[in-house]
């Protein structure tokens, strides 16, 4: 039998993560578990950045994950609401190995992400962070589609339609 006790939803703090929390809630109310909302922070360090004083980067993460801590607040505030129990976490970094080192860390038992997330160039230069992390993790991971990209999948009727089959 499975038993998650512990649950990770991440999100990037788009409308379409949204969809990973209603499935990452509903299984942690029906098995009781802990639910973790990670967001990874982007940590490039700007341009102005003196390579090599290990101080300054250390600084930049560290504000960085400070930022970030107060955007997922913020965003767990506006969209979740405070009556869901979660643990907010921020992470700096790659967002694919933050997600699946934070995972291995802490011994989660699912991760649950939505398939898209931003999109444009963004997407088209960095891939997908959900098909990273199904691709190489070692703990299980429920994908979720947002109803956005749900209603625009080809249903039967469209293709009876189309092919005047009916």
């Amino acid at each position: 039998m499975i038993n998650l006790k512990k649950i990770l939803v991440t999100t990037d703090l788009s409308e379409h993560s949204l969809a990973a929390f209603e499935h990452g809630f509903s299984l942690g109310l029906l098995y009781a578990s802990r639910v973790y909302v990670l967001y990874v922070a982007d940590n490039a360090p700007p341009l102005f950045t003196l390579y090599g004083l290990e101080g300054d980067v250390q600084l930049h993460a560290a504000r960085v994950e400070e930022a970030g801590a107060k955007k997922l607040d913020q965003f767990i505030t506006n969209h979740i609401g405070t009556e869901k129990k979660v643990v907010p976490v921020v992470r700096s970094g790659m967002p694919e190995y933050e997600i699946m080192r934070f995972a291995e860390e802490e011994g989660i038992d699912l991760i649950v992400m939505a398939t898209h997330g931003w999109t444009g160039l963004r997407h088209i230069l960095l891939g997908s962070v959900a098909e990273k992390v199904v691709r190489r993790s070692t703990v299980p991971v429920l994908t979720v589609k947002p109803k956005p990209m749900r209603d625009g999948i080809v249903r039967k009727e469209d293709v009876e339609k189309e092919l005047h089959l009916r």
